[in-house]
């Protein structure tokens, strides 16, 4: 029987404590590579948010009056909310003042649901849109531009989430045109 026992043969408590403590470190770096992954995905998530957004906000205006926003953005060249009030409609669009600025208080009238386009609220997340005239592009001929000019109106919508930090993720950009209804 004496025999028997001196074969008996297990881990120590040293081992079993440095087994542990490997297994420790190597959880606690997977813990780190799992938040980084999750924290990722949730940037993703905005972004896909904001870019579905901008999306939103352009095929909006491609079905506004060309005349209205081609007048605004022709002096102008940038259209935002930044500076406006909007009166929320229970059951209507909202109205829209803008101090200091007449004309882009009278196209927010003329254009119903503009205010709801440029500033969207996502599950409970406010975004801003600024629209941005871009320079003409086609011939290099200026005849050739001021022909494209009166059908065509390159754009470019910019929408952020409010309240967050900046950065790729909360915001997105697209470009499109403004088409003339003749052409529509």
């Amino acid at each position: 029987m004496k025999a028997w026992r001196k074969q008996e043969t297990g881990f120590t408590l040293l081992e079993v404590l440095a087994a542990v403590t490997i297994l420790s470190v190597v959880s606690l770096s997977l813990t780190a590579f799992f938040v980084h992954a999750m924290s990722y995905a949730k940037g993703n998530q905005n972004k896909t948010v904001a870019v579905h957004l901008a999306r939103n906000a352009l095929f909006f205006l491609e079905k506004t009056s060309f005349d209205a926003f081609n007048g605004y953005l022709g002096q102008h060249r940038i259209l935002s909310t930044e500076g406006c009030q909007a009166i929320e409609a229970p059951d209507g669009p909202s109205q829209v003042v803008c101090a200091d600025d007449a004309e882009r208080t009278e196209l927010f009238k003329a254009t119903p649901y503009l205010w709801e386009a440029l500033r969207p609220v996502v599950n409970g997340r406010s975004y801003a849109a600024e629209v941005t005239r871009l320079p003409p592009a086609g011939g290099d001929a200026d005849a050739d531009k001021e022909k494209l000019e009166k059908f065509l109106i390159p754009i470019r919508i910019r929408i952020e989430s409010e309240g967050a930090a900046g950065g790729k993720r909360n915001s997105a950009e697209v470009e499109g045109y403004l088409t003339n209804e003749r052409i529509r």
